[in-house]
């Protein structure tokens, strides 16, 4: 049994990258003497906060702290997807008005795991030197979920274009019959 006043230890990096802090400088992972998650997180919040979801594609949700130190520490302006993330929560059975906390919690990881994903697929596009929505497509190969919901996106989205065409064409021959 450990000591209350020692923090449990560091789960041991994987692939290279070093163990994932807060911003206090203590590990995320840490819990309470009681077995509870110290600092009043939930146990879900503070696994994806230190990169321990139940995927492997779940990374840290903190900012520069602990972060890889080979990438750039870029400032992001918070809050851009606050309101659609409060209505998509909503949608999947959350509050109307979910805690602010709660939407930067879940900002900030849909934020680390697009910029994770468009990071993977630069990789993959690198050989190549373009990056195009099949790098993506690529990716996501394995999740035939998310990868039937892109693209009929895709397929939706080639359709809307065709139509955009089709009414523009119609417009510019409409007006060019009435001068």
């Amino acid at each position: 049994m450990q000591n209350p006043a020692t923090p449990a230890p560091a789960v041991a990096p994987s692939k290279g990258k070093s163990a994932v802090q807060n911003p206090s400088g203590h590990h995320a992972a840490t819990t309470a003497p009681s077995g509870t998650p110290s600092k009043g997180n939930s146990a879900a919040a503070q696994a994806a906060a230190a990169g321990q979801g139940s995927s492997s594609h779940h990374h840290s949700a903190g900012g520069g702290a602990g972060a890889d130190a080979s990438a750039p520490t870029l400032k992001r302006k918070r809050g851009v997807f606050q309101k659609d993330l409060q209505h998509m929560m909503y949608g999947f059975g959350d509050a109307p008005n979910p805690l602010p906390e709660t939407v930067a919690l879940v900002e900030d990881i849909v934020v680390e795991c697009v910029t994770d994903l468009v990071h993977k697929a630069q990789n993959v596009a690198s050989k190549r030197g373009k990056l195009l929505t099949e790098d993506f497509l690529y990716l996501i190969r394995k999740d035939l979920r998310k990868l039937h919901r892109a693209t009929e996106l895709l397929s939706m989205n080639e359709e809307l274009k065709q139509a955009r065409k089709a009414f523009d064409v119609d417009e510019e021959t409409l007006a060019t019959n009435a001068v």
